[in-house]
């Protein structure tokens, strides 16, 4: 079967353009996919072993002046908070909370300033390492140029965000309808230009094709850069031009995060979106993923919750104005039940 020599294939070599759209289009039903699946994590544990990566992250550090906000964001119901970030002290603070938990890595993502965005990013970074030396990425938008790039370089990031989310033109333009795609693609060319890691999100649910997806990784493939990809699926919000959308099947984020570890192979690869749910991290893991910043340690405003908190096991902790949640003691037993590390 020409599934299964493709997958054979791909545990000693990535498959070609045409094999992994082969992939996305033949693997149907449970057995094809657990073939999948089970290829995915042996090549993530050949090529960059078993450590799974806990991210703090800090949310959001700008807010976001895109116009039309795009469709399926939060943002467009006026939830989220975006236009109401974290201060430069706000930051400092969480800072000091993800070091009393020992994480190295934090995310500052936030809304697309398109404008002057560069000076207040790298004085956030700053006040983020006056707590701790973290290997620190920032995911803001298209306002970044390479001044603004080196900046953030000699500041000691490691990392920086062009989230595409869709490479096809005309979906794009639907759901992102005041976003640029070409701004967003050629922040990640300065960004290769520069030597910064590269990070990316490429959403499953939006009406993008198997061709799309086949295009975007290998898009991401170019880029030797490439530290993180994050596969995020379609979530859709109340009050959204996109609210009566339906949600990505998690099982289709599974086999396109599949197909992503089989053709990028040694990049880190995240979820988002509707994959923000602890019950299916083991899902994730075994489709081939290797890092969260989602289901980690997190810090937001009040009242503009970032993730539901349904067990007790989720500590909360709260000063002033913002909120810290401490998904940990839930999310590292479930990464010790299925035999990884946790690297936080």
């Amino acid at each position: 079967m020409e599934l299964n020599r493709i997958l054979e294939k791909a545990l000693g070599e990535p498959p070609t353009r045409e094999e992994t759209l082969l992939l996305l289009r033949k693997v149907q039903g449970y057995d094809k996919l657990l073939k999948l699946i089970k290829t995915a994590s042996r090549v993530r544990n050949d090529e960059i072993g078993q450590a799974f990566k806990f991210d703090g992250f800090m949310w959001p550090v700008t807010p976001c002046t895109t116009s039309p906000p795009c469709r399926y964001c939060g943002r467009s119901a006026g939830l989220w908070g975006l236009d109401n970030p974290l201060t430069l002290d706000e930051i400092e603070v969480a800072g000091r909370f993800m070091k009393e938990v020992g994480l190295k890595r934090i995310g500052l993502g936030g809304g697309t300033v398109w404008t002057g965005a560069g000076k207040y990013i790298t004085e956030a970074v700053r006040r983020v390492k006056l707590a701790a030396p973290f290997d620190v990425w920032v995911n803001i938008g298209p306002s970044l140029n390479r001044g603004d790039l080196a900046k953030l370089k000699e500041l000691g990031v490691t990392a920086v965000g062009s989230s595409i989310e869709t490479i096809n033109p005309t979906v794009f333009k639907e759901a992102k309808p005041g976003d640029s795609l070409e701004a967003r693609l050629k922040l990640a060319e300065e960004i290769m230009r520069v030597n910064l890691g590269f990070f990316s999100i490429m959403m499953v649910g939006i009406d993008s094709s198997y061709e799309d997806y086949v295009k975007h990784i290998f898009w991401l493939k170019r880029f030797k850069n490439l530290t993180l990809l994050t596969v995020s699926g379609f979530n859709p919000i109340p009050g959204t031009p996109f609210e009566n959308r339906p949600p990505a099947s998690p099982l289709e984020v599974a086999k396109v995060i599949a197909v992503a570890r089989l053709t990028l192979r040694t990049p880190d690869i995240s979820f988002g979106g509707v994959m923000i749910d602890w019950r299916l991290l083991p899902l994730m893991i075994m489709a081939g993923a290797n890092r969260t910043f989602h289901l980690g340690c997190h810090v937001h405003k009040i009242g503009s919750e970032y993730q539901q908190r349904l067990l007790k096991m989720i500590a909360v902790r709260r000063h002033g104005n913002i909120e810290f949640v401490n998904m940990l003691p839930l999310t590292v037993n479930i990464i010790k039940e299925l035999e990884m590390e946790a690297d936080i």
